[in-house]
């Protein structure tokens, strides 16, 4: 656990990051390669000097990583004042190298607490940034920073928490708490609610499961910009249905619910931070169980938006929830422009790794605003393409569409952009990168990333003010 400060009087320890062409630091010892840590003994405690590379190639995704392994290695020990001190430099701006040093710090030390009955102590440490010149501007950078970066924390809890504490109902009444804490609308529809709405799509997913749906509203809307949509999957854990996992896959299919969790932490942040935007965002939480009541192969649905779909396989059952979740944002919620976030494919994480988000688009204009934010906090998506001869691979001889085909992931994306109509829409499949395996990230290991956050957080407060 972190408290920050901007001044000290006395550090357990210290640390200095020094660039490779710093010469003769620590001869032998220490030559500032990139991520290099080496602890030493000073006149007044210790001194970790870090390894920031090269100058010409420093940048704030790397000044994250590195400052986030320094905080990993001071981990180990029982250190609690720790001095960060500015970086030599004048090719970053020091806004953004606080930004940087502070998500890297505060987002490594994160530790999932779990349900152990001896709990694992956190030690409580206070980190002091020293050198920046305006401190009334440094104090508020640090402030809005931990309530971003408190909000992506508690989204890895929720990733990390077992299906049995965070089912649907559970997971609206979290949602609940939080938005009186925080101070943003929240509205729960239960079953009878969503079937008067017509989300069949939706409710036939949920339909083996004991524990009921829920379909969660969010919004945080206090200015005259547009309205920016934001869909969350929800699957609290999905056996497959009839088309059931292997074991082996189903292992961690309490992580399907990422793109909630992802949505949650965005509108918490831009609540706890008073930002001045229009948002809001929709969650169709159910379990994907089987049972005598579940939904099988070739099954035909009708969804909200009066689409018919036949089910050839009843393990891709996020897009048809998603779907549904999509015509109720638009239709219902009023929103001119769509972001869905959704742990939807294998292939993804088969295709891409750990390392880059495949990102859909129906309008170049909406994702270039939202590459632009992905750059300056560092994350990677690449655009995949949207082409519409893909309609054929999803065509049905008895609906208006099947709910899976060839090209996994570029079909279940083309599936959900039936559902969009016109409005301008980004479906970002976060498989493989929820979990970074290696990681990617230094702040990510053993962990869940909360990749995607901090773009569409960026994002929003540059064009939704």
């Amino acid at each position: 656990m972190i408290q920050f400060t901007q001044e000290m009087e006395h550090a357990d320890i210290e640390i200095c990051g020094m660039f490779e062409e710093t010469q003769d630091i620590i001869p032998h010892l220490f030559y500032g390669k990139e991520g290099q840590v080496c602890i030493f003994p000073s006149d007044n405690g210790l001194k970790l000097f870090l390894g920031l590379g090269n100058k010409n190639t420093f940048t704030p995704y790397k000044i994250r990583n590195i400052y986030a392994k320094a905080m990993k290695e001071i981990k180990k020990y029982s250190l609690k004042q720790i001095k960060v001190n500015v970086i030599p430099t004048q090719s970053i701006s020091k806004k953004s190298m606080l930004k940087a040093m502070l998500e890297g710090i505060y987002l490594s030390d994160y530790e999932y607490q779990g349900y152990r009955t001896e709990q694992v102590k956190q030690v409580e440490r206070t980190v002091a940034f020293c050198g920046f010149e305006d401190m009334d501007d440094c104090k508020r950078m640090i402030v809005r920073g931990k309530n971003l970066m408190d909000s992506i924390n508690d989204a890895r809890d929720l990733i990390c928490s077992p299906p049995n504490y965070i089912y649907p109902e559970m997971l609206a009444e979290h949602v609940q708490q939080l938005s009186v804490k925080s101070g943003f609308e929240v509205e729960i529809l239960e079953e009878a609610q969503i079937e008067q709405l017509g989300m069949h799509a939706f409710l036939e997913v949920a339909k083996g499961s004991a524990r009921r749906p829920r379909l969660i509203v969010m919004r945080y809307t206090n200015s005259k910009g547009p309205v920016l949509g934001l869909v969350g999957k929800g699957i609290t854990f999905d056996t497959g249905g009839y088309c059931l996992k292997p074991s082996s896959s189903m292992k961690n299919m309490k992580t399907d619910m990422a793109g909630a969790a992802t949505v949650i932490a965005i509108m918490n942040a831009l609540a706890k931070n008073r930002c001045t935007v229009n948002v809001k965002a929709v969650i169709a939480c159910c379990e994907n169980a089987l049972s005598g009541g579940s939904y099988m192969p070739s099954d035909v649905i009708t969804s909200m938006s009066q689409k018919t779909v036949e089910v050839v396989n009843t393990d891709a059952e996020g897009r048809l929830t998603l779907a549904d979740a999509l015509t109720y944002i638009i239709d219902v919620e009023k929103a001119e422009q769509v972001i869905d976030i959704a742990t939807l494919t294998g292939q993804a994480v088969r295709t891409f790794g750990s390392l880059y988000t495949p990102a859909f688009t129906n309008d170049d204009t909406f994702f270039m605003q939202f590459m632009e934010a992905a750059k300056e906090v560092g994350e990677d998506y690449w655009k995949m393409p949207c082409d519409d001869r893909y309609r054929s691979y999803f065509e049905s001889k008895i609906a208006d569409m099947k709910n899976s085909g060839e090209a996994g992931t570029i079909t279940a994306a083309m599936f959900l952009k039936e559902f969009v109509k016109d409005t301008p829409w980004i479906h970002l499949d976060i498989a493989g990168t929820v979990e970074q395996h290696p990681s990617v990230f230094e702040y990510a290991v053993d962990c869940p990333s909360g990749v995607a956050i901090r773009t569409i957080y960026e994002m929003v407060q540059r064009e939704y003010v």
